[in-house]
């Protein structure tokens, strides 16, 4: 088994690189991985693995890499909430992975992973606990991200039906150490270096590493059809703030930011020019939604870290890289 042919689409991104580790430290040998920078590829993950550039979407570029894969995870997705940027969004989240999905039947891969979101999980109301059976809603809870998740998934049910042997993997807030300017990792930044006001809503997080853990055991248990929820705490933001700030030995008094100051604060930190949907993430940071993961829980081997153990690794990791930085500067 340890011989199995594996393809990660996005390996050099936060989940995509700690997939790899689990597979390298797993012992499996025959690793292949996207990306579409090679500088942006982890030193640790440059050599044992083929790396190939692959900007989706991309037609023969994605035929000719899963040819002779046996299992492909998809984990390559572009982030944005950037109103201008909806149609980019459907390109490469659901376009490309319409073409992955035909490459993977085309060439007969035995088990095909999706990495989707819980963007994608419709949310009638504010306070509401979501899980597997929750299908899309677009209102004023959903952004374009979320649809171009969705829209993606239901390519991957359609190959599904095709005789695919698929799993939808739903990640909450994904945290690890990687690039904390990018994704959801700036929630660290936001900690460490912005005033210390607070959204009052509450969303899911979950540690990349069991992410990882998880799609390798039901890949080597072969366990497929299903949907997942991976969602190790339910946390408002004042909770994880505080949690940050505590492993970074900040001394911050975090308060509520009433939605009207957090408009502002958007609008003149960085998007005067509209860079970001004001509204989209308003709602997102204001509302208060749960994520029941406990169907993950039935899967033999497989828990979830503790919350507190993962923030205390990424803020061990955050420091250290502060420390390289500024040591590269004199």
């Amino acid at each position: 088994m340890k011989d199995t042919k594996i393809l990660v689409t996005g390996g050099s991104g936060l989940l995509g690189s700690y997939i790899l580790r689990w597979f390298k430290h797993q012992g499996y040998t025959s690793l292949t991985a996207t990306c579409q920078n090679p500088d942006t590829i982890p030193y640790d993950l440059r050599e044992g693995i083929e790396w190939s550039r692959l900007i989706l979407p991309d037609v023969p570029g994605t035929f000719d890499l899963v040819r002779n894969q046996e299992w492909v995870i998809h984990s390559a997705a572009f982030v944005s909430y950037q109103p201008g940027d909806k149609y980019k969004l459907l390109e490469i989240n659901k376009t490309g992975t319409e073409i992955m999905v035909n490459a993977c039947l085309a060439h007969q891969v035995k088990h095909f992973i999706y990495i989707g979101s819980i963007g994608a999980l419709g949310k009638e109301t504010n306070y509401v606990k979501l899980d597997e059976s929750n299908v899309w809603l677009q209102n004023q809870y959903s952004t374009n991200y979320g649809l171009s998740k969705y829209l993606g998934e239901l390519e991957v049910w359609r190959g599904a039906a095709e005789g695919l042997n698929v799993s939808v993997i739903l990640p909450s807030v994904i945290l690890g150490i990687g690039d904390w300017h990018r994704s959801s990792l700036q929630i660290v930044d936001r900690v460490a270096n912005h005033s210390p006001w607070y959204p009052g809503g509450q969303t899911g997080f979950v540690d990349a590493k069991d992410i990882a853990n998880f799609i390798g055991l039901i890949l080597e248990k072969g366990m497929f059809g299903e949907r997942w929820i991976l969602s190790g705490s339910n946390l408002n933001y004042k909770e994880i703030f505080q949690m940050i700030a505590e492993q970074l030995s900040l001394k911050k008094k975090f308060r509520l930011s009433p939605k009207w100051l957090s408009r502002i604060i958007l609008f003149t930190s960085n998007i005067k020019s509209g860079r970001i949907s004001v509204p989209e993430i308003i709602n997102q940071v204001y509302g208060t939604f749960s994520y029941d993961a406990s169907k993950s829980l039935t899967v033999e081997g497989f828990h979830y870290r503790a919350i507190d153990e993962t923030i205390k690794e990424m803020m061990k990791g955050y420091k250290s890289s502060i420390i390289k930085v500024a040591s590269n500067l004199k």
